[in-house]
């Protein structure tokens, strides 16, 4: 047995995950007793839809509870029942659900029309209101989701370099996009050595990474730099998440992102910063957070009031070459970009996150965390977070790439999301949550006592 698979199997038979896992039927028959519309609703998509979802992020055992409504920062399922989100679909509402401003902004404009063939002056002032706030922006293109926008920076990338391999970070999620589907969520038995990770597809259906794709160990600025330095004659781009979502919304050492734009720089290499959900740490992003300004920047989430939405930004040389004057240039048709909907939608969101208000978000945060630390202390559990986001892992070893993060007991952050889910509270099946500004203490002193009684019992 090697010693990952040791760890695994320490920590999946450690008894304090074992307590709450021998309540699972009890959790699981309180669920079902309680969500009999969700049932009926699940059974019905599942004629529809192959195993039941159009959507992984929302899978779950038994079954997802389907929402009828979301107000603030709650919501009411198909059954009655209101939980109290802390999630806001994928952290995407920053200002909670039907928030006012953003339903008047919207409401003005369907009056008007949804969609045309033709630009408005709404996507130019979302535009703007963005380049103000993104240090690596002097141009943008709008996209429909946070994987196009990807996409388009891989392109860009490449065409600028006239190379074609991008270098990705083990654990690293940048959306459905086929180059970078790559090593996300890999099974610890499939990984290689620590120095030398092994590409492992995310999903069925990829054909390849040769010449298109590496894989690097997350956080690791010496593997990083004796990679580039071999092998930067090949490298169009370094695609890093200055926030690593599923490593625990982990903020990655300074040194590391530091290594990354100085090689970067040294070898002509295009660095992009995948802050789709990162933007919402700051007004700037974790970018102006860190102080390190990537090439390019891909957006989403936030940006959209609510609405599918995706952008890139990023240097005023690179963004160029999908000018109309080019030939040959970097095209991006999408009949939704820039629409009118998300724009005045995403406009309205981003004037109400003022300086003051992402530090309240980061306050408030960090009050959940701190709660949170002060319940598992002396536990088995980590928890990490930055600004307005928080996570619990089921693992007592500090979190620092992403197999630290993999020996996590999934199977005890499913139940322990679940049990939650029963007292009124929605978080991922990983134990990932946000605050919105709709968001008070009291919901978050709720959402802790019940923590409590999640991991007591």
């Amino acid at each position: 047995m090697n010693v990952i698979a040791a760890t695994v199997q320490k920590i999946q038979g450690n008894d304090f995950y074992s307590a709450l896992k021998s309540r699972k039927s009890s959790i699981e028959k309180r669920f079902l007793a309680e969500t009999e519309g969700s049932a009926a609703l699940f059974e019905r998509a599942s004629h529809v839809f192959p195993g039941g979802y159009t959507r992984d992020a929302v899978m779950r055992g038994p079954y997802p509870t389907f929402i009828a409504e979301g107000r603030g920062a709650t919501l009411t399922d198909v059954d009655g029942r209101t939980r109290t989100d802390f999630w806001f679909n994928a952290t995407s509402l920053p200002l909670g659900h039907a928030h006012p401003v953003v339903m008047e902004a919207a409401s003005v404009q369907l009056r008007k029309g949804t969609a045309y063939y033709a630009p408005t002056e709404h996507e130019i002032a979302l535009a703007e209101m963005l380049m103000e706030r993104v240090p690596s922006a002097d141009h943008i293109r709008f996209a429909n989701s946070g994987s196009e926008a990807v996409m388009m920076g891989v392109r860009f990338a490449r065409a600028f370099c006239r190379r074609s391999l991008i270098v990705k970070f083990e654990g690293s999620y940048h959306g459905s996009y086929d180059d970078v589907s790559w090593s996300v969520s890999p099974r610890l038995d499939q990984v290689g050595a620590h120095n030398a990770p092994l590409p492992v597809p995310e999903t069925s259906g990829l054909a390849g990474t040769d010449e298109r794709v590496t894989v690097l160990p997350f956080n690791d600025a010496g593997v990083l730099r004796a990679y580039v330095e071999q092998h930067h004659d090949r490298i169009a781009a370094l695609l890093v998440e200055p926030m690593a979502n599923r490593i625990g919304l982990l903020l990655p050492q300074r040194e590391f992102l530091e290594e990354a734009r100085a090689l970067c720089d040294r070898y002509g290499i295009v660095l992009i910063f995948d802050e789709v959900i990162s933007f919402r740490v700051g007004y700037h992003g974790v970018q102006g957070l860190m102080g390190i300004t990537p090439d390019v920047t891909t957006l989403g989430k936030i940006i959209g009031g609510g609405f599918a939405v995706g952008a890139v930004a990023g240097r005023a040389d690179i963004m160029a070459l999908s000018s109309p004057d080019l030939a040959p240039r970097v095209t991006h048709a999408g009949t939704f970009n820039g629409n009118p909907m998300m724009a005045v939608a995403g406009r309205a969101t981003m004037a109400a996150l003022t300086p003051a208000v992402f530090t309240n978000l980061a306050e408030l945060g960090q009050y959940a965390r701190d709660g949170l630390a002060r319940i598992t202390t002396g536990m088995p559990l980590q928890v990490t977070g930055e600004g307005s986001l928080f996570k619990v892992s089921a693992t007592e070893r500090k979190l620092h790439d992403y197999r630290d993060a993999a020996i996590s007991d999934k199977t005890w952050e499913a139940l322990a999301s679940l049990a939650l889910l029963n007292e009124g509270f929605l978080l991922t099946t990983t134990m990932s949550g946000c605050v919105s500004t709709v968001t008070t203490r009291a919901q978050v002193d709720a959402l802790l006592g019940a923590f409590r009684g999640v991991v007591a019992a």
